[in-house]
């Protein structure tokens, strides 16, 4: 029975601690003018274009080169250990090396952050679809050979849906890392100087280094806020979608 005090007496405290820090949190929210909050919403929604146009960027570039890669055995031996490589390397260390080329090309840190994101999230795509077109059945690839279907039929009715459930896993997880690398990618320094593009990364980011503990708290609620709705209101479906339409089993 002592045990069982003792966990009572570790989970009240828990509690406890929990609604004093939960108390703190809404005395800084409360603080916080409308103004504020009505700006933040504007940089959560440039925030979220940006990471719904990484999405876009990402399984256009990935999906051609995913199947193309994943439907021949050899082009999967060659190339998987050189995206595995690539995809290993930490993104921010190119930044600079990115910035630079995009500025000399006349490209505004607005598009710039954009790109930077792109660099981190794009292995998320890029690794679902290549698994999902590695899976895909040889039977019903020989099938649709022995049927003659064309190349535009091929990608409507295999693998297109044979790799959309890994295409849908690949968002949702690119999703939470764009959200991550906005932080990173929306206020940075280079070469002296702050690069500030308008977004809830960047303000984020700015809180931080301003201290301005307030801002930084309404932000991280507002971005938790927007991923959890964004959870279970849009990629549950998605899933949902995938696992009773685009599924076979052979």
């Amino acid at each position: 029975r002592s045990f069982q005090y003792f966990g009572f007496l570790c989970l009240g405290a828990l509690l406890l601690g929990m609604s004093f820090k939960a108390y703190h949190l809404l005395m800084l929210l409360i603080h916080i003018p409308v103004a504020s909050w009505l700006s933040l919403w504007v940089d959560a929604i440039w925030t979220l274009l940006r990471v719904f146009l990484v999405l876009a960027v990402s399984t256009c570039l990935s999906v051609p080169l995913g199947i193309w890669i994943g439907t021949s055995a050899k082009r999967v031996r060659i190339a998987q250990p050189i995206i595995q490589v690539f995809a290993s390397f930490p993104a921010p260390m190119l930044y600079p090396l990115v910035l630079g080329l995009l500025f000399t090309l006349g490209v505004s840190f607005r598009w710039a952050s954009v790109v930077l994101m792109l660099l981190g999230v794009q292995w998320y795509v890029l690794f679902n679809v290549l698994a999902g077109a590695m899976s895909i059945s040889q039977t019903l690839n020989d099938a649709a050979w022995l049927m003659d279907f064309s190349r535009w039929d091929r990608w409507k009715f295999l693998y297109f849906p044979s790799i959309f459930p890994s295409l849908a896993t690949g968002w949702i997880t690119a999703a939470g890392g764009a959200w991550n690398a906005s932080v990173v990618s929306e206020y940075l320094a280079y070469q002296g100087h702050i690069l500030q593009t308008r977004g809830l990364g960047a303000k984020l980011s700015s809180a931080t280094a301003s201290g301005d503990f307030s801002l930084f708290a309404a932000s991280l609620v507002l971005i938790v806020c927007i991923v959890f709705s964004l959870n279970r209101w849009v990629w549950s479906k998605i899933y949902k979608i995938t696992q009773g339409r685009y599924r076979f089993e052979i």
